[in-house]
C-alpha cells in the first residue's frame, strides 16, 4: 500500500514544488493579487488531482496492489488500506500545497506547527488505542484520516491568517517584465 501511495502522490509533491517559487516570486514582486490567484489555483488543482486518484484508489485498490504482489492475502489487506487512506489524499494535498504557499511567502513555522499537532493528535491516540482490547489496525488508520484532515484545517486557518496578514501592499500599477527593461 505505501508503494501505492508514494507513487500516487507524485504529481501532487511536484505541483507543490512548483507553488513555492511562483507564490515567492509574485509575493516578492508585491503582487498580493497574483498570491491569491496561485494559492487558489493550485489547492483547486491538487484538491481535484488527488479527489480523481482517491477515486480510482477507492474503487480498485486490488488492480493497484496487484502491480506489487500477487498474493491474494495482500492484495486483500492492501485494498483494505488503500480504501481507508484514500479518503484522506485531498486533505494531503492540501497540506502540501498549502505549505509550500508558506515557504513562498517565507515562513515556514505554521507548516511546521500543524505537522507537530499531527503528530500529537495522531501518536498519542494511537498509543492509546493500540492498547485497547479488541484493537485492530484499522484504527490507526482512520485515526490517520482524522489527523491529516485537522491538519488541513490547521494549515487552512493559519494560510489565511497569514495572507492576510502579509498580503497587505498595493498592487503596483503596470507590471513591467525585467526582459522589457533590460533592451
Amino acid at each position: 500500500g505505501a508503494r501505492v501511495m508514494q507513487a500516487l502522490f507524485l504529481p501532487v509533491v511536484a505541483l507543490s514544488f512548483a507553488v513555492s517559487p511562483v507564490v515567492g516570486q509574485n509575493f516578492g514582486g508585491r503582487r498580493a493579487n497574483r498570491v491569491r490567484q496561485s494559492v487558489y489555483s493550485a489547492i483547486g488543482i491538487a484538491s481535484l488531482m488527488m479527489l480523481v486518484l482517491t477515486l480510482i484508489t477507492y474503487l480498485a485498490p486490488a488492480a493497484l496492489i496487484g502491480v506489487f504482489s500477487n498474493d491474494p492475502r495482500v492484495i486483500a489487506f492492501g485494498s483494505d488500506y488503500l480504501r481507508i487512506v484514500s479518503l484522506n489524499f485531498v486533505s494531503a494535498g492540501i497540506v502540501f500545497t498549502t505549505s509550500s504557499v508558506f515557504q513562498g511567502i517565507g515562513n515556514t513555522l505554521p507548516p511546521l506547527f500543524s505537522s507537530m499537532t499531527r503528530l500529537i493528535l495522531f501518536a498519542l491516540p494511537a498509543v492509546l488505542i493500540a492498547r485497547t482490547p479488541g484493537f485492530e489496525i484499522r484504527h490507526v488508520w482512520y485515526l490517520s484520516v482524522g489527523s491529516i484532515i485537522l491538519q488541513m484545517c490547521v494549515n487552512l486557518l493559519l494560510l489565511r491568517h497569514e495572507l492576510r496578514k502579509k498580503l497587505r501592499f498595493e498592487e503596483p500599477e503596470t507590471f513591467i517584465p525585467a526582459s522589457a527593461t533590460a533592451s
